[in-house]
């Protein structure tokens, strides 16, 4: 019989995200494996995560407080909006260490099968952040996903947004680095050609 503090960690990794039951089960019990003040240290690392991240109230940002750091930097081009899904891809367009302007996170990208219409998203704040007379925005940066819901979301948003005295562009789209013709895909080679350079 398994102790209920283990089956109850258990349930806990189990709800997370590409885990199943035996995987969350085997969390567990290398958890318990491992000295107290280890656990302890993990365990507090997760109630810091309810009691301390917060969103960002411009840009939806997780981040430690409201407006968050990115929002706050002076060094930053407040003309310039790069448009993301999710903050893990704010993430990925910070590293690269080449964009210096602000942010706009969505929170997911349009799939109503899955639940997310324009109302679940932050697409209002960001419409009304855009049309805000006060802007200063003169270019939205789409970096959403080469899938069908990152091009939903893209369609849709260039449609709301093309009125306004702001340019709209994409996240060129093709071939990676490295990668021969004759090993891509169709659609990834059509969009190679239409977006050479």
């Amino acid at each position: 019989m398994t102790p209920d503090p283990i089956h109850r960690a258990a349930a806990a990794f189990d709800s997370l995200p590409g885990l199943g039951p035996r995987a969350s089960l085997r969390y567990a019990y290398w958890l318990i494996t491992q000295p107290k003040e280890t656990i302890l240290r993990f365990a507090k690392s997760i109630e810091g995560l309810a009691q301390n991240i917060t969103t960002c109230q411009l840009c939806h940002e997780w981040a430690e407080k409201s407006p968050c750091a990115t929002c706050r930097d002076p060094g930053r081009d407040p003309g310039l909006l790069c448009i993301v899904a999710t903050s893990q891809d704010l993430r990925a367009v910070e590293d690269t260490g080449v964009f210096k302007g602000r942010y706009h996170v969505l929170n997911g990208t349009l799939d109503p099968i899955e639940g997310r219409t324009p109302e679940t998203l932050t697409i209002t704040h960001l419409l009304t952040r855009l049309k805000d007379p006060t802007s200063v925005i003169r270019e939205v940066i789409l970096a959403l996903d080469a899938d069908v819901p990152g091009d939903t979301t893209a369609l849709y948003l260039h449609k709301h947004i093309e009125g306004l005295p702001i340019k709209i562009s994409r996240l060129a789209r093709g071939l990676p680095t490295g990668a021969a013709l004759e090993y891509a895909d169709a659609m990834t080679l059509a969009d190679a050609i239409e977006n050479r350079t």
